[in-house]
């Protein structure tokens, strides 16, 4: 069943602005960057600033309004992180999402933790 409806999907390699202007109302946007490095304790602070940048994530939060604004459902996860936080505060409903960090290279580094889902106009 799965694979009936993959065969009706397109894979872009492209940067993220020009796909989300695609989205047109009730259209699914499932968003999953990189985490943001600002709180500096997710252990990828290094790649993750090098591949995308606080730049990057705020033209992403702008590109994802825009999306909204068509009518487009957008579901974001990210760091919980209160500057992540603050900037979808706006755009829709924030949850908490539980999960244990499993992918630590140290064990000291798998831990009990949160992510932040935002749920955009459904």
């Amino acid at each position: 069943m799965i694979s009936k409806i993959l065969r009706q999907v397109r894979i872009r390699c492209c940067d993220f602005e020009e796909t989300v202007k695609q989205a047109r109302r009730d259209d699914f946007l499932f968003v999953d960057p990189p985490y943001t490095v600002r709180h500096n304790n997710n252990g990828f602070i290094k790649y993750n600033e090098s591949i995308f940048t606080w730049s990057d994530q705020l033209r992403l939060r702008d590109s994802i309004k825009l999306a909204a604004k068509r009518g487009a459902k957008v579901l974001i996860t990210n760091a919980n992180h209160r500057p992540i936080r603050d900037m979808y505060r706006e755009l829709g409903v924030l949850h908490t999402l539980p999960r244990e960090s499993i992918i630590s290279g140290t064990p000291s580094g798998r831990k009990e933790t949160t992510e932040l889902a935002v749920q955009i106009n459904y």
